[in-house]
């Protein structure tokens, strides 16, 4: 059918892979990564990226996501963007605390193959969980979602400079298993707003839920994750594919009669084409779904012993291993117009930068984590056991939790405290010197005590001659 004769050379073969070289997503279990992370499985593969369930060595065992990009499955011409947007990806995260957002760890690159160290979700995308429904999702179930994810582009959009996502839709969407929370996950197209820009760099988004700006027309703001949440929580009611018919939605009551009209209208509002004509912040497009009045927000219900969503007013670092590498995160501070405050701590392993701030700046907290403690090691079992070893719970350092404020003191004289939060993790070697320091003291004290019951022989023995 080519009408190519059948003598003609056959094209070139591409050349074979290197010797033991992975292509994106072939890593065996038990691969150590980094000297640190050990390949437990595979959990998500799409076409240049792959991401794997870990085990972090350094941190006792703890569960972490490892997100792989190899150059070799990148077509030359794009390698340098993708690679960027990667990169970028981690960047983003890295600075980012909020409770409905994966924390970035760690990041590094063997040969051409670059990594990403995330924290490990276990739950669904809402992709998954549309597979296969025959029903909608309840409008209860929705707003619960929609609450948490209205919060968290706000504290997105709030960013100097603001930070829009670019891809809404369910793929992107994690519900953490036994809970309703949910997590935004792939920042790989998330970009900074710069005003001064009349159109995006990079058009690329998701056909369906990409805005028409997104398409390069204008520059996207704020107002493209508007469309596009409105486009996601419109198929969660009605299961229509937006792809359909691009840039047209029927409402949503006329697919599914059970929508009061606030929601309804709602999102008629956000998925407008033209983007003067949609909500212009998040907040009010929250005001929009929920209503004004903050009792009518619904509450998320929280199942089995997950921890429910934290407070923006709380920063929690997790699990830091003392003396690493300090991690930073932003301070979230609200302040009015004109209105300055003075941030502080009674505790040497925090450090706060600046420690004043005005309306527009912003501060960060940094560990000193030469200055955590850890704790102290808890043995169960009888109290002869307990009484044998009792040196290890003085000389083996074991994981512990802390937490501190930082106490934020305004202008006006008002106060208002953020909570500083961590999981102190001794390192292996400092846990390894403890238990060598327990045995020997152990050893000496069981040598005294054979000292003791030997000169007590003697003595019983010399009185009985």
């Amino acid at each position: 059918q080519c009408s190519h004769p059948l003598t003609a050379a056959a094209p070139p073969r591409p050349p074979p892979p290197p010797p033991d070289r992975f292509g994106t997503g072939e890593m065996l279990p038990l691969t150590t990564l980094a000297g640190r992370y050990v390949i437990l499985e595979k959990i998500a593969q799409g076409g240049m990226g792959a991401v794997y369930k870990v085990q972090d060595k350094r941190l006792q065992g703890k569960i972490v996501a490892v997100k792989e990009m190899s150059e070799s499955a990148i077509a030359p011409r794009s390698r340098r963007r993708v690679l960027e947007s990667f990169w970028r990806e981690a960047e983003l995260l890295a600075r980012l605390a909020h409770p409905n957002l994966a924390r970035v760890t760690d990041r590094f690159h063997e040969d051409d193959r670059h990594f990403m160290v995330m924290e490990f979700i276990e739950g669904q995308t809402l992709e998954k969980m549309l597979a296969g429904r025959s029903d909608p999702f309840s409008e209860e179930q929705v707003l619960i979602w929609a609450d948490q994810l209205c919060d968290v582009f706000s504290y997105l959009h709030s960013q100097r400079p603001p930070i829009i996502y670019r891809d809404v839709k369910p793929a992107n969407v994690m519900v953490m298993d036994g809970s309703d929370q949910v997590k935004l996950i792939d920042f790989g197209i998330a970009r900074f707003f710069k005003a001064s820009k009349r159109k995006d760099t990079i058009e690329f988004g998701t056909d369906g839920y990409a805005p028409p700006e997104q398409y390069g027309k204008t520059q996207t703001d704020e107002r493209a994750d508007i469309y596009a949440l409105g486009v996601m929580l419109h198929q969660l009611l009605t299961l229509r594919d937006p792809t359909t018919r691009l840039f047209h939605f029927p409402p949503v009551r006329s697919l599914n009669p059970e929508v009061s009209h606030r929601v309804d209208a709602a999102i008629a509002r956000a998925v407008e084409n033209n983007k003067d004509k949609r909500h212009q912040s998040m907040q009010d497009m929250r005001t929009a779904l929920l209503g004004s009045d903050a009792a009518q927000k619904p509450k998320s219900t929280h199942r089995g012993k997950k921890k429910p969503a934290q407070s923006v007013a709380s920063i929690d670092f997790g699990e830091v291993l003392i003396g690493d590498d300090a991690p930073t995160h932003p301070l979230p501070v609200a302040l009015p117009a004109g209105e300055q405050a003075t941030l502080s701590t009674d505790v040497p392993w925090l450090r706060i930068h600046p420690q004043k701030i005005s309306q527009g700046s912003a501060a960060t907290v940094t560990l000193d984590t030469g200055r955590l403690r850890p704790g102290r090691l808890q043995l169960s079992g009888n109290v002869l056991k307990r009484t044998i070893t009792w040196p290890a719970r003085y000389l083996v350092p074991a994981e512990r939790e802390i937490s501190a404020p930082v106490e934020i003191e305004l202008k006006n004289g008002k106060r208002q405290q953020v909570q500083v939060s961590v999981t102190v993790v001794p390192q292996a070697k400092q846990v390894r010197l403890g238990w060598m320091k327990t045995i020997v003291a152990v050893l000496l004290e069981a040598a005294v005590a054979v000292f003791a019951l030997g000169a007590l022989a003697m003595i019983v023995l010399g009185a009985s001659f």
